[in-house]
């Protein structure tokens, strides 16, 4: 009896060996794969073309420090140019600029913002607000380094009831404006709707480029921004986006490789330090920098021109800081998306279980749950959450399923209500950790983990047939 059940545990250890083994082989082969696919990503993008990379990276930085010379003559010159230019302007060119100037505003690039993230894959729009959000927060931590002032604090005769009470080197709306407008054209003319349409693409690059100079203008014509000022701003933008777009081609990582970022441990821990270091290194710099700086003057002179209630959240290095802290919503999209893959990989797990005990019978010929195609399941799924996009045919069939994708969106930005709750007057901890920090921290951890994962659920059917509908159509797929 003894014999026979040593016997039976030594199989059943040999069996559990045998699956460890091929478990292991199967792990192997898989990381040995990424790393061919990285190597592959790297030589066809940035080592592509490395002379013309290179030479953009020499002459971003020739021009940046070319930038200490030209800055005070252009910022004295603009003063005299803006004010020539204002009298001899009607008001409703004036008019015509403030709505130019709110429209390119960085609260009303949210409908770009929007529509990336509902049309376009996770990998693209994930990359396109990281940029964005990367804009947003070095040009506002730039804005305390250099402590630079605007026109209109030197000469309130320009002031056009426009209040810009943060330093002002270099522009923000020139920065995000260019980056943004550049990128979402990028993404556009790739599209299959608009990919050998050349007149389509040549009409929507003058709408975009247009667009663009007519918020720059705005900012000079108004007082709020120097030339040298602009012209910073804009190239920080276009170095980002040929950084993004064209030297690494970040947006067009395969979907391995970039789901990689969220599920290594070392990877995670990184990253995740990173940002909070760059969110500290914003608190820093405000307490640091610019002491010298005549706060008094210049506070007097905003007082005089914006109101004495004008916020004080928002004037020198504060608003900087207010700014710079942005960079809190790029952590709470990244720890989202953390959390977005371990749960997709967790339901496909539950799914996978369900299956092999036959409680639930999927009409899949295509998915093998035998372990040893683990890797070829694991290709599928990916595949499924960057090419979820094209059902969006299939989301918009219906009111219903609109309300449900426009009530999925209101529900993530939810937090955002806090930031109108708290009163501009509060205390100046509980603006920045209740205003901004925590609204703007949950609302990109919830589109990018609650919000992609239901949209998808919605574009592709319930969770129970989430691979259904991508699978039937997938005969023609090459896997790996």
């Amino acid at each position: 009896m003894n014999i026979v059940m040593n016997e039976s545990l030594k199989d059943i250890e040999k069996e559990e060996n045998e699956e460890s083994f091929k478990m292991e082989k199967i792990n192997t082969s898989e990381l040995q794969d990424l790393s061919e696919e990285s190597k592959s990503y790297l030589k066809d993008t940035f080592l592509k073309n490395i002379k013309t990379n290179i030479l953009i990276i020499i002459l971003s930085i020739s021009f940046f420090i070319s930038e200490f010379f030209f800055r005070l003559p252009l910022f004295n010159y603009s003063i005299a140019f803006e004010k020539k230019w204002q009298e001899s302007s009607p008001e409703s060119t004036i008019i015509f600029f403030k709505i130019i100037t709110k429209v390119g505003g960085e609260y009303l690039m949210a409908v770009p913002v929007a529509i990336v993230i509902c049309f376009f894959p996770l990998v693209k729009s994930s990359f396109f607000i990281s940029g964005l959000i990367f804009c947003l927060h070095f040009h506002s931590l730039m804005k305390i380094w250099y402590g630079n002032t605007r026109p209109f604090w030197e000469d309130k005769n320009l002031y056009k009831n426009i209040c810009d009470a943060g330093f002002g080197n270099p522009s923000g709306h020139s920065v995000s404006s260019v980056y943004l407008y550049f990128t979402l054209f990028s993404y556009l003319r790739e599209t299959k709707a608009l990919e050998k349409k050349y007149v389509v693409q040549i009409i929507m690059f003058l709408f975009f480029i247009t667009f663009i100079i007519l918020i720059i203008l705005s900012r000079l014509i108004l007082g709020i921004h120097s030339i040298n000022q602009v012209i910073y701003g804009a190239a920080l933008g276009l170095l980002l986006y040929f950084l993004i777009i064209h030297m690494f081609q970040l947006h067009n990582m395969p979907i391995r490789l970039y789901k990689t970022l969220f599920q290594k441990k070392i990877l995670i821990f990184c990253i995740t330090s990173i940002l909070i270091i760059l969110g500290l290194l914003s608190i820093l710099s405000s307490l640091t920098f610019n002491s010298d700086f005549d706060y008094k003057k210049y506070k007097d002179t905003i007082n005089s021109v914006c109101g004495k209630d004008y916020p004080e959240y928002r004037k020198f290095n504060l608003d900087g800081l207010f700014g710079s802290f942005v960079i809190l919503a790029l952590l709470g999209m990244y720890l989202g998306q953390v959390y977005f893959w371990y749960y997709i990989d967790n339901t496909y797990k539950k799914m996978q279980s369900t299956n092999s005990s036959s409680t639930i019978n999927y009409d899949i010929h295509d998915l093998d749950y035998d372990s040893v195609d683990e890797k070829k399941n694991n290709q599928l799924i990916d595949d499924l959450i960057n090419n979820w996009n094209e059902n969006r045919t299939y989301v918009f069939c219906s009111h219903r399923k609109k309300f449900k994708i426009f009530f999925i969106l209101m529900i993530c930005c939810f937090p955002l209500i806090l930031f109108i709750a708290i009163p501009r007057n509060a205390n100046i901890i509980i603006i920045f950790i209740f205003k901004f920090g925590v609204p703007f921290f949950f609302a990109l951890f919830l589109i990018y983990s609650f919000g992609f994962y239901n949209i998808i659920e919605i574009t592709l059917g319930p969770k129970d047939h989430l691979l259904k509908r991508f699978l039937d159509k997938s005969q023609d797929i090459q896997l790996i």
